[in-house]
């Protein structure tokens, strides 16, 4: 094969305020091609919107294979079904249908309300130090984390970090050596919290853990890693989230000042953030059951498919000018939360903490701006999420009393 044929290495960027060009231009002429993975294997990747929505929602193409460990995969990690296919392990446990209600737009768990008192606490904090400052260590990180403990009912006391908590994220060569380390302290964590989950718990995982002890279906350990997953994704959603906007949010200051001047535009420009921020670090995999001839090209039985749905966000056959941040643009059908059974269903909950995050970040700054060029911030690299590794910035507070709130401290360390 020509070297100019040759699969390219995948993935091709960790950046999460700017698409990687290789995906767009995937996404825009090439909506299926051939990409080597972390493991030297080879994969199909999808990218055009309607391919990548195909592939979700149609079961020839199975998440569950992906942990099976005869099966090729992006990564030298092979995930452990309990992890890999968390709706039918809640299923099976009749607790699908309280995670659904739990993380829906009804939830009480975590109301708008509380979001900002948690945000103003840790803003006031971070406002209070030091410029220029970095915004994901003194922010972004500590309010990630105290959201998820208030949503999922969880005494943060002695919970790992946020840098060890974040470890078990890791994809590529070194992913073998930290995940299996990180996710062994937090489930020893949570074995440790599930006797409190069940006397005094009122938040999520305390409805959870009662179904599931009435259920039987799961054990001790079980339920500890699906209470693990549900902790690194909720913290793990607002994180990448804040730091590819916050940093996309600065490199468009008009975009800033028409939100401070006018808050109720906050809804549709999230929405717009979602679609336009990079979220993946690496892809969707899915595993093909039989053969299948997708879109002109036959994928055989067991081959490895990764579905982006950062570059379908970018397909200008359904996005326009896709690459420009557009707080106008009519709302369309993105991907951020995925589609099809697996779609996940955390995502009244994510539009929430978003919105009201960013409604406290603006209305306590005046003039909240990088204090590097964009293209000198580090992104972690070989990470499932995108996340910068600091965002230096500098800000004119507008005087506002911003104290912390009891409880919201959230650090936990980086």
């Amino acid at each position: 094969m020509p070297d100019d044929e040759r699969p390219a290495r995948y993935p091709f960027s960790f950046r999460g305020d700017l698409l990687a060009p290789e995906l767009a231009e995937s996404a825009a002429h090439r909506p299926i091609r051939r990409v080597r993975t972390n493991t030297g294997t080879d994969a199909w990747l999808v990218t055009g919107h309607e391919q990548v929505r195909s592939v979700l929602r149609d079961r020839r193409f199975s998440l569950t294979l992906t942990s099976d460990p005869w099966m090729p995969r992006q990564d030298p990690l092979i995930p452990p079904l309990s992890v890999t296919d968390v709706r039918t392990h809640c299923e099976n446990a009749g607790l699908l249908q309280e995670l659904f209600r739990g993380v829906g737009p009804h939830q009480e768990y975590l109301t708008p309300t509380r979001v900002q008192e948690i945000a103003a606490g840790l803003l006031g904090t971070f406002l209070a130090g030091e410029q220029p400052g970095d915004l994901a260590d003194g922010f972004i990180m500590p309010l990630s984390r105290a959201l998820t403990m208030e949503l999922l009912g969880l005494d943060p006391a002695g919970c790992p970090d946020n840098d060890t908590l974040f470890q078990i994220f890791r994809t590529g060569p070194d992913s073998q050596l930290v995940v299996p380390a990180s996710w062994a302290l937090a489930q020893e964590w949570m074995l440790e919290r599930l006797p409190a989950l069940r006397t005094d718990g009122d938040g999520l995982l305390g409805r959870l853990i009662a179904l599931s002890d009435a259920s039987g279906a799961l054990s001790e350990e079980e339920v500890a890693d699906l209470f693990v997953f549900l902790l690194i994704s909720q913290f793990g959603n607002p994180a990448t989230f804040l730091g590819a906007a916050t940093v996309g949010l600065m490199r468009h200051p008009e975009v800033l000042d028409r939100l401070r001047a006018d808050p109720a535009l906050l809804p549709r420009a999230v929405d717009e953030l979602l679609r336009w921020t990079v979220f993946l670090g690496d892809a969707l995999p899915r595993n093909a059951r039989e053969d299948v001839l997708f879109y002109g090209v036959l994928v055989r039985e067991g081959d490895l498919v990764l579905v982006s749905t950062d570059a379908a966000n970018y397909d200008p056959r359904v996005f326009p000018d896709p690459h420009r941040l557009d707080i106008d643009r009519p709302p369309g059908p993105h991907l951020r939360f995925s589609d099809g059974r697996h779609r996940c269903p955390g995502g009244p909950v994510a539009r929430m903490q978003a919105a009201e995050t960013l409604r406290v970040l603006l209305g306590r700054t005046t003039d909240l701006r990088l204090a590097v060029p964009a293209d000198e911030i580090e992104w972690h690299r070989y990470y499932a999420v995108t996340l910068p590794v600091s965002v230096p910035v500098r800000w004119t507070a507008d005087g506002a009393p911003a104290g912390p709130v009891s409880g919201t401290d959230g650090r936990g360390g980086r």
